[in-house]
């Protein structure tokens, strides 16, 4: 009799059908899918070159490049419909700068500072024309580094400009003996691991003292195609010198030039401030089809400066600190004293 031989009994997977609404959100969900790859909706940021398929690719492109057109065309349309709307440009450090409380913009802060700039230290420049006479040292034991930027910067402050040697002479008394001499600037040039690093510039015969971070030094050989200057009084030029303290630093900027331009020279100086860094220009102008077009000739140096510190007085006195840049002021890029 034979055996009787049991089967193995295998789970048959029932198939239920899916209810309406699960089937429409399923169909929803892939034409989302297909918008965002074909781009139903929009071309302009998709990437055509994903697409392997080369007839599907091209007609991709042809439907982005149409889309493109479209576009641009309603763009000159509202350009057209409103003429006097004002062209908006992204954003740009300067644009989002925090102002500091003594940013000068209201006629009445203008009125008082004008006035107390009748009788500051730079009132013999500004107000009587009085040439600056300047002496320019450096820090002990110089370098051939630091004497070829000498070279560079002598010559853009006019003739009046002497160098003394450092030796074994403290800036105290540099000082002194400038003041018997009837100098009016005292510029000294520090370096570090040979290359420079700061400015001293004190304002004789009683102050005030700025001290300058330098940096960024582009010798006049190294600027492509410079040109050479003349002994002409050059025109000064100073930008966005804008707080009370950006007030004092242009004055005191200014007081290194003779106030009386020679334009025949066609030689500009400029102080260009922005976000706190001085950036120092010097060029050559040239006009062009008969005064319609001005050329400019870059004749150098280049370097920037960053005020650290502003204390009236002279070096070595204990004047009263007006500015002083610490650690903490410049945590946010959008800050500005100056």
């Amino acid at each position: 009799m034979a055996k009787n031989k049991s089967k193995a009994v295998h789970a048959i997977k029932i198939k239920h059908n899916a209810p309406f609404s699960q089937k429409i959100k399923k169909k929803e969900q892939k034409g989302q899918k297909q918008r965002r790859v074909g781009g139903f909706r929009s071309l302009a940021n998709f990437d055509v070159s994903r697409i392997k398929n080369k007839e599907k690719r091209v007609q991709i492109l042809e439907r982005k490049q149409n889309e493109q057109k479209k576009t641009k065309k309603m763009e000159r349309k509202e350009k057209e419909a409103n003429p006097d709307r004002e062209k908006l440009g992204p954003l740009t450090i300067d644009d989002k700068r925090e102002l500091d409380e003594n940013f000068v913009f209201d006629e009445d802060d203008q009125e008082e500072l004008q006035n107390e700039e009748l009788i500051d230290e730079f009132q013999n420049y500004f107000q009587e024309g009085q040439d600056p006479k300047i002496i320019i040292t450096t820090s002990e034991r110089p370098s051939r580094q630091l004497f070829d930027f000498l070279k560079d910067v002598k010559d853009v402050f006019g003739p009046e400009t002497h160098y003394w040697p450092r030796k074994q002479f403290s800036i105290k008394e540099i000082q002194e003996y400038s003041i018997n001499k009837g100098y009016t600037e005292l510029l000294v040039f520090r370096e570090h691991r040979k290359e420079v690093s700061q400015l001293i510039y004190v304002h004789l015969p009683a102050g005030p003292t700025y001290k300058f971070k330098l940096t960024n030094y582009t010798p006049c050989d190294e600027i492509h195609h410079h040109g050479r200057f003349t002994d002409h009084n050059p025109e000064l030029i100073l930008n966005h010198f804008n707080t009370k303290v950006g007030r004092r630093v242009g004055r005191g900027l200014a007081a290194l030039f003779p106030s009386k331009p020679q334009f025949r020279g066609r030689r500009v100086v400029t102080f260009h401030n922005q976000r706190d860094f001085i950036f120092f220009r010097h060029h050559r102008y040239m006009f062009q089809e008969e005064g319609q077009k001005v050329a400019l000739q870059e004749l150098g140096p280049r370097f920037t400066l960053q005020l650290k510190q502003l204390k009236l007085g002279l070096f070595n006195d204990d004047g009263e600190i007006e500015f002083e840049a610490r650690d903490d002021y410049y945590i946010k890029r959008t800050a500005a004293f100056l």
